[in-house]
């Protein structure tokens, strides 16, 4: 299956960090001693992963693989990453599952549907989002602060279905709202929606954070609502096929890769004493983010995104009591069977063996 590859800021703008290996490694700036086929890269030079980017690179909601890319952390673990970009979650859970990539992340409500419901072999092993990146945008004229506020509400959606659907459904059923009495209207997720909401068209729809930080910046009549309030679902896992946890090459590949990804959330939650000037720069020195134009707005997100970072079990840890409780919360509004064991899609082994700082 091919798809399209995106590196960096636009497609086809730059190589994948294969080329940024090898000027570090020129620079002499790659770690020793990385021999053999078992550890960090062989003597051939760093070990091919492909990552399936389920969005456009373009957001800090990645800054962890870009900083991982450009600061040298995957290099250091002997990898050589290909981000690929897919549309959406359900063709990079399809192409996981066919064999022709290695990780993707994607949300846990997809992959708890995916594996639960339809009983594919799909595994998470790790996050690094551990708080939901979705928020609810109101006005100030009906602010929408609570769960229970969501009763009676028209909420604009990015599609039909989907994430943003469920978890609107989780938000209201924790305030005891049948899904029913929310009403849905698809109205996409740019800032500009907001003018919708302003004019009374909707009660409030649904964004991204780093929509809700553009909004929170420019819009000081927006109200922004966190749905991690009320619920433990929505956070970004890490996900592979059972056939790549069954093979020992490849899951060593994935260990290094959660492990290149923990350097690089900690070096941003170190960064950002200083206002995250170097994040923000090793980003834009390979990336294209529309959020950097605006350091304030950078700041922020990159400030939610770091409190996000620290809120799991380790840098890239899943906490089994979490997934428990998710997998509780979607089994009770029936969008999974009641009565499974998420700990069969769950295998913390590849982030417990990531490399201490």
């Amino acid at each position: 299956m091919t798809l399209p590859t995106t590196h960096g800021g636009t497609p086809m703008a730059r190589t994948t960090t294969g080329r940024l290996a090898a000027a570090l490694l020129a620079a002499g700036l790659v770690l020793a001693g990385c021999g053999g086929s078992g550890g960090d890269g062989g003597a051939d030079g760093p070990d091919e992963i492909t990552f399936l980017n389920i969005l456009p690179m373009e957001s800090l909601g990645y800054a962890a693989e870009m900083v991982a890319d450009t600061n040298g952390h995957f290099a250091e673990h002997g990898l050589e990453v290909n981000f690929e970009a897919t549309q959406g979650s359900a063709p990079a859970i399809q192409t996981l599952l066919a064999g022709s990539a290695e990780i993707s992340r994607i949300g846990d409500i997809e992959t708890m549907v995916a594996a639960g419901e339809r009983g594919a072999p799909l595994v998470a092993i790790g996050s690094v989002v551990h708080r939901g990146p979705i928020r609810m945008i109101s006005a100030e004229r009906a602010p929408v602060t609570a769960a229970s506020d969501f009763a009676g509400k028209l909420v604009g959606t990015p599609s039909e279905g989907g994430t943003s659907s469920i978890t609107l459904d989780l938000v209201a059923g924790s305030a005891g709202i049948p899904a029913e009495d929310v009403r849905r209207q698809v109205v996409g997720l740019s800032p500009g929606v907001f003018e919708l909401v302003q004019a009374g068209r909707v009660d409030a729809f649904i964004v991204s954070l780093d929509t809700a930080m553009v909004l929170d910046a420019t819009r000081p009549e927006a109200v922004v609502y966190d749905p991690n309030d009320a619920i433990s679902a929505g956070s970004q896992v890490y996900a592979t096929s059972a056939a790549m946890l069954d093979d020992p090459a490849e899951k060593d590949k994935l260990r290094r890769y959660l492990a290149a990804i923990a350097d690089a959330t900690r070096f941003i939650t170190e960064d950002e004493a200083n206002g995250f000037a170097e994040t923000m720069r090793l980003i834009g020195s390979a990336y294209q983010v529309p959020a950097l134009a605006d350091p304030q707005v950078a700041t922020a997100a990159l400030s939610a995104y770091v409190e996000s970072y620290n809120a799991g079990d380790g840098p890239t840890g899943i906490s089994p009591q979490r997934w428990q409780a998710t997998y509780d919360e979607i089994a009770g509004i029936g969008q999974l069977p009641a009565g499974l064991d998420p700990a069969d899609w769950l295998d913390g082994s590849v982030a417990a063996a990531e490399a201490t700082p």
